[in-house]
């Protein structure tokens, strides 16, 4: 008789396999849940992501205008020609059909294509900133252009009233040695960014958010139709509103052209700058379609060096301009008074050495000296007063320090004092004779126009310190908000009323007098008050300064004027600063 065999599995392994199924069938269920409605918008936006491809749409850039709302920097349309290199490989007759539409050669075209080239799913353009002829033949001709397409986007236009690449700045195509700088930011190959000026000061207000454009793709990239699947509209930059005038600015230009050289003119009482002029300077179109490189070399060998920013950049000997700081600095440390007079012969006889002046002038105490533009006058000064005290003062004006405008680049100069001279030279190894030279703005003493700008409005305004600045206002276009900048003021401490007042009196003398140095810049009814500079240069002939500013009840306007090679202040610098005034007076009562 068979023996039955029976299942000797107990119930304990039963009940132990159906709990692990168990927990496995509730684990996926988990994961379902998970994957199904937890998480399904995200990897709803993973799988439709992996089926478009998203193209870049450019932001136009924030418009800019002056003072009076007129436009100096804007947007033009734009349109450029872009190529799919894997569907134009696939269908090489487009480069020729494009080439005959064009007129460019297929090998100057596809060279551009590898130049812009970003993956070969993703547009390359290959012809910037199409005429409306080709525009519309290629648009007419579309189906018969597989792999490529017009592409709009906005360039920069600059103003014709003036031309001035150095204030304004310029747009370009981020360089390949720039990109570690940007990447972090958002930008990309291919981008344009600012660059000098205006458009690289205010870059991050400037450049706006840039949109979106996707298409479908295969799994492999390739687009399926040339429709959008889904657009998202870029947003354009904030608009910004200068403190220039742009009409005061091409007055200054003209009066510049045949010079090189900077004028500045700005209200004394809140540091708005109205003209800021560097001669020569560019036109920033030049930049917006790219340079080739005879063009680029032109500009950058040109012996009048028009990239150069002669007002903040230019570091120069300031000649007579400087005087007053040693003014105020003996009668406060006093060491003389308004009343005290030095004999001046035409020459100061220091240690065998001869410091000349440019005139025999006699006797004269410290308004004529300053009217004047006495050097032995203030050879004696310093002599009496010492570099210390004289330095002191110099840093109380601020100078050998940046101003704070909203342009970049700006350069400090330098302030010359003990520590500095003898970093230089070596301790005890300069001597007395230094400080002639420097009290009379020669020697180791440097300064931007702007800096003399900054120092004649503290002469105005009796110590108040402003900060000299281009930008008014800012209208975001996001949400409609317009600010107005706040910029800090402070005031030099330390300096009597009645020094202040003597050093009136020399300044306007010297403007409104017959015989003050600076009576060619004198505006009749304006209430004028300045000072001339010569500069010697061992480069050739001497520069020329002047200094200026209008104490009429409503005109707090100052104005600084430097001529490279301008012989003397008087001149050329004084004339021009004393037009630039004019100028501006009857514009604003017009």
């Amino acid at each position: 008789m068979p023996h039955e065999v029976k299942n000797r599995m107990d119930k304990y392994r039963v009940i132990t396999l159906f709990v692990m199924a168990l927990l496995l069938f509730l684990a996926l269920i988990i994961r379902f849940y998970s994957l199904q409605i937890v998480n399904y918008s995200m990897y709803k936006s993973e799988a439709v992501g992996n089926m478009l491809n998203r193209i870049d749409i450019s932001a136009p850039r924030g418009i800019v205008y002056d003072r009076n709302g007129e436009k100096i920097i804007y947007n033009v349309p734009c349109y450029n020609i872009v190529v799919y290199p894997d569907i134009i490989k696939q269908h090489p007759e487009t480069w020729e059909k494009l080439s005959e539409i064009t007129k460019t050669s297929i090998e100057i075209l596809q060279k551009n294509m590898k130049r812009n080239q970003y993956g070969s799913y993703r547009p390359a353009i290959v012809l910037r900133n199409i005429n409306f002829k080709i525009n519309a033949i290629i648009n007419e001709n579309i189906q018969d252009l597989p792999g490529a397409e017009v592409a709009f986007d906005p360039i920069r236009e600059y103003s014709n009233e003036i031309l001035s690449g150095n204030l304004l700045g310029y747009t370009a195509e981020i360089r390949q040695r720039d990109m570690y700088k940007y990447r972090n930011f958002g930008y990309k190959l291919g981008d344009n960014i600012g660059y000098d000026g205006i458009e690289k000061q205010y870059e991050d207000l400037l450049r706006g958010k840039r949109g979106y454009r996707y298409k479908q793709v295969n799994a492999t990239g390739k687009p399926l139709n040339d429709q959008a699947y889904e657009q998202i509209n870029p947003i354009p930059g904030n608009a910004l509103f200068l403190t220039i005038d742009q009409g005061l600015q091409a007055h200054a230009e003209s009066l510049l052209v045949n010079y090189n050289g900077a004028a500045i003119m700005m209200n004394y009482e809140n540091g708005e700058i109205v003209a800021c002029v560097s001669s020569p300077s560019y036109d920033s179109d030049m930049f917006t379609e790219g340079l080739s490189q005879t063009e680029w070399d032109s500009i950058v060998q040109d012996k009048r060096i028009p990239l150069f920013n002669r007002a903040i950049r230019g570091q120069y000997p300031p000649g007579s301009i400087y005087k007053m700081i040693a003014a105020i600095a003996a009668l406060e440390k006093g060491t003389i008074t308004p009343e005290t007079e030095f004999e001046c012969t035409g020459v100061y006889d220091m240690g065998g050495r001869e410091f000349k002046c440019s005139h025999v002038h006699g006797m004269e105490n410290l308004n004529e000296a300053i009217a004047h533009s006495c050097n032995v006058y203030f050879y004696n000064v310093i002599l009496g007063l010492g570099i210390d005290d004289w330095s002191a003062y110099a840093k109380k004006m601020k100078f050998g320090e940046l101003s704070g405008i909203d342009l970049p680049g700006e350069q400090p100069g330098l302030c010359p004092d003990r520590a500095i001279l003898d970093e230089q030279y070596g301790r005890r190894k300069w001597w007395k004779g230094m400080w002639l030279n420097m009290v009379i703005g020669q020697g180791d003493v440097l300064i931007t126009p702007l800096q003399a700008l900054r120092y004649t409005g503290i002469l105005a305004t009796h110590g108040k310190v402003v900060t000299p600045h281009l930008l008014k206002s800012i209208h975001y276009t996001e949400n409609e908000i317009i600010e107005n900048p706040e910029y800090p003021i402070s005031h030099v401490d330390g300096i009597s009323a009645s020094t202040w007042k003597e050093i009136d009196k020399g300044m306007l003398n010297a403007v409104q007098s017959s015989w003050g140095t600076a009576r060619t810049a004198n505006v009749p009814g304006l209430n004028m008050y300045g000072k001339t500079g010569t500069a010697q240069n061992p480069h050739g002939e001497a520069h020329g300064w002047f200094v200026g500013y209008s104490k009429h009840k409503n005109f707090p306007f100052a104005v600084a004027v430097f001529i490279e090679h301008g012989i003397a202040g008087a001149d050329v610098a004084a004339p021009v600063g004393g037009q630039l005034l004019k100028i501006y007076y009857h514009m604003r009562e017009q």
